[in-house]
Parts: structure tokens; sequence; C-alpha cells
């Protein structure tokens, strides 16, 4: 939602509002006690002043009630505007500390994603080892024979941290192969 007008604004614009009623109250008395003065004259050109003070606190009680009622609705405006502060702030501090936490995961991310990276750089360096008994196979020969070893070494109780140093394979290979291995096996199981 775009806020086209702040707070402040909206309050003096109704600071406006209420000078320009009271100045309209105060021209209004002004010109009806006038009023009301002329029209008072006697033949001899006095005035008579009970009438005058009994029409000007007429027109003060007509007015009254309106200038409550413009003080009880800029009371409300005021209040109104304070608790909108208040959410607005409340808002703003739940929207930060959500952006701080999608930052906090992005880091996370970043950084996963250059570990990432790093492991991959380090799998591409390593060179495939034969098997020392298999140096004339083809390669998919060579792998087979590799992934038929680590799961003979997994079977005797070697270790991943084991079988990864005697065959001098990634780990994260040889966990494949493992894992793998556990799921062929249970689907076996089912069948």
């Amino acid at each position: 939602m775009i806020e086209l007008f702040s707070f402040e604004f909206w309050i003096g614009i109704q600071f406006i509002i209420d000078l320009f009623i009271i100045l309209c109250f105060l021209i209004f008395v002004k010109r009806v006690g006038n009023a009301k003065l002329t029209s008072q004259y006697t033949y001899e050109g006095r005035v008579d002043q009970e009438n005058a003070e009994k029409a000007t606190n007429e027109i003060i009680e007509m007015l009254e009630p309106l200038v409550k009622d413009s003080k009880i609705t800029a009371d409300s405006f005021d209040k109104q505007i304070k608790e909108k502060r208040k959410l607005i702030g409340e808002l703003n501090e739940s929207l930060d500390s959500r952006i701080i936490s999608i930052n906090l995961l992005i880091s996370r991310a970043e950084a996963a994603k250059e570990d990432l990276r790093n492991l991959r750089m380090e799998v591409v360096r390593q060179p495939v080892q034969p098997h020392p008994e298999n140096k004339n196979l083809d390669l998919s020969e060579n792998i087979l024979d590799q992934q038929n070893s680590i799961i003979d070494m997994y079977d005797n109780g070697y270790g991943i941290d084991e079988i990864v140093s005697k065959l001098s394979m990634p780990k994260g290979e040889v966990k494949l192969v493992i894992d793998l291995k556990k799921k062929f096996k249970a689907m076996e199981q089912r069948d």
C-alpha cells in the first residue's frame, strides 16, 4: 500500500480546518452582533444593551455544540493517527526482523553454495585411481569394480572413512554407493 501523505500532513490539515472553523465562528458572531446592534437602535439612536447581550448569548449557545463536536472530532482523529503510527511501527519492526532472517538465510545458502563448489573442484582434481588388480580394464568396468570394492568393504565392517582412505575415493561417492546399496537391498526384500 502506497501512502500518499504523511500523518504530519493530515494533522496540519486538521489544524487548518479547526482554525478556519474558529475564524468563521468569530466572523459570524461579529456580524450577527453588529446586525442585532444596528436593528436594536431606538428612535433616539440608542442601543438596547440588554437585547444585544441576549442575542449574543443565544448565538454563543447555538455555536457551543458545534465547537464541542469539532473538538471531539479532532481528538478522535488524533487518537486514530496515534494508533496508526503504533501499528506502522510494529509492522516496520516485524518487516525488519524478517529481512534480517532472509539475509541470514541468503548468506547461509551462499556459504553452502561455495562449499559445494569447493567440494566439486576437489573431486575434479582427484584422479580416478584404478583398482591395482584391474589396471587393464576399461573405465566402466573400473567403476563397477570400485563400487563392488566399496560394497565388499562395507559388508566386511569397514566404516566410510576407512573405505575412503583405503580406496582413495571421495567421501561423497562412497556414501552414495553405500546408500544406493541399502536402497536396493530394501527393494529386494519388499519384492
